[in-house]
């Protein structure tokens, strides 16, 4: 790793992120200048999938995209540095690994991904773009949205919280209404939350009742430029009292406050997609890029309808 600064495109490329969900298995690969300051830089996560050793995004980490220096060229210039950059960094990968990468939402230049090899598929994060006027926020919400805000208003509160055992008790309530194993490391979140808190990077707000009744919990993450909607949980007893609805839209206000940006992270699950649709965001594409041996190829082939079948969110 150079001593020398990387810039990232997101908070989930940032070291103090990557040490708080990966430990000490990452690192970044750079591509430097002749005077040594880094213009592109790529980080890694090194892990083992099915017992193959494999290049992945970490935990509760949307994605991991080349940072790449803005120069203000023309557009043909600035594709042609772009593809010599991106090949340095496929040609720096270590080897021997499996890849299977998310790139953020700034990398929209995958072609040289696909002429390497890799798998391209596009994913959809969904944002709402523009945070300054909260009235045309608010306009562009659906209809039963407005309905569930109104209706929480009525019956909780809304505190921002610094328990984080209290998510992860909400959480996997959520879980256990669903019939799933809570799939996330406790520790992982714990992580995160004295990172966030270190970096004053964080959001955590409850929905409580009179009675002292926790209905819903959501916590976001900010970097410089967006706010993400990164975990949330609710009590299944309350879970028609619109509290996560209003818990997004207190993040939403209280983001403003800070950033321009909104990202709600996105879901290729219909439901949830249906459910962030509805405060008005819009879809951007990020890619999936992956190389991956025969094996595991077909577990991702499979793995989706599997799902499906067995009616697995």
């Amino acid at each position: 790793m150079s001593k020398n600064k990387v810039y990232t495109n997101s908070i989930f490329e940032k070291e103090w992120w990557l040490d708080s969900v990966a430990g000490g298995n990452w690192e970044y690969i750079t591509i430097e200048k002749k005077n040594g300051d880094i213009m592109a830089s790529f980080p890694i996560y090194k892990t083992k999938h099915l017992g193959w050793k494999t290049l992945k995004v970490p935990p509760l980490t949307q994605t991991l995209g080349i940072y790449i220096e803005e120069t203000g060229a023309k557009l043909t210039k600035t594709l042609e540095r772009e593809k010599k950059i991106i090949n340095q960094i496929i040609n720096n990968l270590p080897l021997g690994y499996q890849y299977d990468f998310y790139l953020d939402i700034n990398n929209s230049y995958v072609l040289p991904f696909v002429w390497a090899g890799f798998k391209v598929e596009p994913m959809f994060s969904y944002r709402i773009e523009d945070l300054t006027d909260l009235d045309k926020v608010w306009a562009g919400f659906k209809e039963n949205i407005k309905t569930d805000i109104r209706k929480a208003e009525r019956k909780v509160k809304v505190i921002e919280e610094n328990n984080i055992e209290l998510l992860i008790a909400m959480q996997k309530k959520t879980f256990e209404r669903q019939g799933r194993k809570f799939p996330l490391d406790e520790n992982i979140i714990r992580n995160i939350d004295s990172a966030s808190d270190k970096h004053n990077s964080r959001l955590f707000l409850c929905a409580i009742d009179n009675e002292g009744n926790i209905h819903a919990a959501t916590y976001f993450v900010f970097d410089e430029n967006r706010c993400y909607y990164l975990m949330s949980g609710g009590d299944p007893k309350y879970r028609n009292s619109g509290a996560t609805s209003l818990l997004v839209w207190e993040g939403i206000k209280r983001a403003s406050e800070r950033v321009k940006i909104f990202d709600f992270e996105g879901s290729m699950i219909e439901d949830i997609e249906r459910f962030i649709r509805g405060f008005g965001a819009a879809p951007h594409t990020y890619y999936h890029v992956k190389k991956l041996n025969l094996f595991l190829s077909f577990v991702d082939y499979v793995k989706p309808k599997i799902k499906r079948l067995l009616n697995y969110k």
